[in-house]
Order: structure tokens, then C-alpha cells, then sequence
């Protein structure tokens, strides 16, 4: 029986699919090799990777907050996530730190799988962070690694009396204290541009994190980070419409502002090839700052 055209057609169409299938995997896989690996590829392409879930939810109390903590060996890194962000925002790092250290990623109230609160502060975080870290058999000491306005919580967990912080790894962190002090006054005619960029900053996390920010960034200011190790990650930048020899006079009181943070004890890296996820575009930082804390405090 002769097979209708169009169904003589079928297969061949179906195997030109499979053939550029096969070709973009093959494609793809070489890709990948050539970049060294998954990780890194997904990094070049500022991706994460996919967040394994391995946590459990804890009572605190008057909520329930959810912690990941992998690996074995003391002090405890405690990863501090964005705003809008969660403990998936770690999964390029995670592991990799969990496989020096005890490594713990956690949602703060109001993110991921943790239950909501209303309005707080920088401090109340902290306490809460403190009980959850208490009632989950996580004993300090600890390093304690902020992202973005994870740094303001970072730097408010180290510098809580009691809190055992060691060591402070600062990534791409929101100072709006510092920039206030320290940058604003060099920016001449952008000065009141750069006043209500941060302005709205502070509106953001207000309206986002739940934050109280004039009684938190009260807090940030009030905090003692002095002889405390810090490693400070920050990804390159400009101002195009200022001259070299002002960018060059920002960037170094950029340099000066974090060292008031602990002078003598702050070690800065430019993130190269980063954006403002550096745990993402540059994990290889992250986890090498963090090892040498880790080393360091040993």
C-alpha cells in the first residue's frame, strides 16, 4: 500500500528535529567544558544555580523562620541575603563554603518559607536571627556574610554585644550610611541626584523588607565593628559624567569609609567580571573571602 506524501514526510522532519537537538546539546556540552565546568558557565552567564532545598522551618516563637545549614566545623557562617531575596540567593556558594565550614543560609521573616511580621528594625531582625540560630542547635562563633542590605544586617548581627562574630564578609553591601558621609559631598552638581537615588534605596527596603529605616539606619550608624576582620566585595563602577581624577578621589574615600568600619582590619577586592550579585557572576570571591575568615579565626 503506498504510504500518503505527507506522512512520508513525518519522519524525516521528525529526525532534521532530533539532529538540531543533538547539535545544540553537543553545542552546549562544549560550552560548558570550555568554561570549566557548570558553575562557572552558569556564573559567565549570571545565572544561580538551582536551589536545592535542604532546610527545615523552626519555631521562634511568635513565628516560624526557615534555616539551611550544611556541613561541619566551627565558626558557623551565617549567609545574609538581599533584599526581596532568600537563602536561594546562596546556591552558587553554599556548598562550596559548607565544604570548609558549617554553613547556614536562612529566610528572614516575610521572605521564602519563613512566616511574615510587620514593621521591625535592623535589631529586631537580629534577635530574632539570634533565637532561630539558638532554637536550631546552631552555637557561634560566627562569620557572618551579607549581600546587598544582607551587609546592614551583617553588620548589625557583628556588632550585637554577645553575638560571637568573628569575621564580616561584605558583598556589593548597602552602606547608605557611609555613602552619605563619604561620597556625596565629592559629587558636586550629581550631589542631589545621588541624594534621592538613595532616598528611594531607603524607600525600597522600607516598602519591600518591612524595615523601619530611619530607626534601623540609626542602628547601622551606632554599630562597633572596631578590630573585627572584614572582607569587603564590591563590583566596579563609575560615574561617567565625573572626570577621572574625581572618580579616582571617590573611589578612594570608597576605600577610606569601609576601613572606619574596623581600621587596620578591612581587606578590599574589586569583583571584576561582576555585577551587583557577586555570590552569582563571581562565586569564587565569595568563597575565597569567606575561607580566609575561616582561616583567620581558626
Amino acid at each position: 500500500m503506498d504510504i500518503p506524501r505527507r506522512h512520508r514526510r513525518f519522519p524525516v522532519a521528525l529526525g532534521v528535529g532530533v539532529a538540531i537537538v543533538v547539535g545544540i546539546l553537543a553545542a552546549l556540552a562544549i560550552d560548558v567544558g570550555r568554561a570549566g565546568g557548570p558553575a562557572s558557565w552558569l556564573a559567565r552567564h549570571h545565572l544561580a544555580p538551582p536551589y536545592a532545598s535542604a532546610g527545615k522551618r523552626v519555631d521562634i516563637g511568635p513565628r516560624s523562620l526557615y534555616i539551611d545549614c550544611r556541613g561541619s566545623g566551627s565558626p558557623t557562617v551565617i549567609l545574609e541575603a538581599g533584599s526581596g531575596s532568600d537563602s536561594g540567593t546562596w546556591s552558587a556558594v553554599h556548598d562550596a563554603i559548607a565544604s570548609t565550614t558549617r554553613t547556614c543560609a536562612y529566610d528572614r521573616a516575610g521572605r521564602g518559607r519563613s512566616d511574615g511580621r510587620g514593621r521591625h528594625t535592623l535589631a529586631d531582625a537580629i534577635a530574632e536571627l539570634r533565637a532561630l540560630l539558638a532554637a536550631a542547635g546552631e552555637p557561634g562563633p560566627y562569620i557572618a556574610v551579607g549581600h546587598s542590605l544582607g551587609g546592614a544586617y551583617a553588620r548589625a548581627f557583628a556588632g550585637t554585644d554577645g553575638a560571637g562574630v568573628l569575621g564580616l564578609v561584605l558583598v556589593d553591601a548597602f552602606n547608605p550610611d557611609l555613602e552619605s558621609d563619604w561620597i556625596h559631598p565629592l559629587l558636586g552638581r550629581l550631589r542631589a541626584e545621588y541624594e534621592t537615588r538613595l532616598d528611594g534605596l531607603r524607600a525600597h527596603v522600607s516598602a519591600v523588607d518591612g524595615l523601619d529605616w530611619p530607626g534601623s539606619e540609626a542602628q547601622l550608624r551606632a554599630t562597633d565593628l572596631a578590630d573585627l576582620p572584614i572582607e569587603v566585595l564590591v563590583a566596579p563602577r563609575g560615574e561617567p559624567r565625573l572626570d577621572d581624577e574625581t572618580n579616582a578621589a571617590i573611589a578612594e574615600a570608597w576605600l577610606a569609609a569601609l576601613q572606619s568600619l574596623s581600621p587596620g582590619h578591612v581587606t578590599h577586592t574589586v569583583a571584576w567580571g561582576a555585577g551587583h550579585d557577586i555570590q552569582i557572576d563571581r562565586p569564587d570571591l565569595v568563597i575565597e573571602a569567606t575561607r580566609r575568615l575561616i582561616a583567620l579565626t581558626r
